[in-house]
């Protein structure tokens, strides 16, 4: 028997007891009360106050330059000024994840979940049981 293995063999249980020590440790201990603000929160504002208003734009095949706002517009060869003008009077997201195919945003947008997770990375081919139906094609 090498010495690595000896040693490894000799500290295993060692490392074991430690770790439900610690486990052990970390159960008694009693979590800390919540502050006064989080056990009583603010209640929404009653009536006569705005609403949010919000609007969501999900397209197909457009790209980050192709809006005005971006930079694209009228110099890309379709000017889009109502679009720009909402986005001048919005909050702008500059930081967003893509697909290359619709299936896995519109996945994302409708399920809260990572495509991947839901099984929607691709879009569905024709012929498989999971994927398109013939009248769909």
């Amino acid at each position: 028997m090498t010495l690595l293995r000896k040693y490894t063999r000799a500290k295993v249980p060692l490392l074991l007891v430690c770790v439900c020590a610690a486990l052990t440790l970390a159960a008694q201990e009693k979590p800390s009360p919540l502050p006064e603000t989080e056990k009583h929160p603010q209640a929404w504002p009653a009536t006569g106050a705005r609403k949010p208003n919000i609007v969501l734009m999900l397209t197909d095949n457009l790209g980050y330059g192709e809006l005005g706002v971006y930079g694209g517009g009228i110099l890309r060869g379709a000017p889009t000024p109502r679009i720009d003008k909402l986005a001048a009077e919005s909050t702008r997201l500059l930081n967003f994840n893509v697909e290359a195919q619709c299936t896995p945003s519109r996945s994302a947008l409708m399920t809260g979940r990572f495509p991947i997770r839901s099984g929607t990375y691709q879009v569905p081919r024709g012929g498989v049981p999971e994927g398109l139906t013939v009248w769909e094609i």
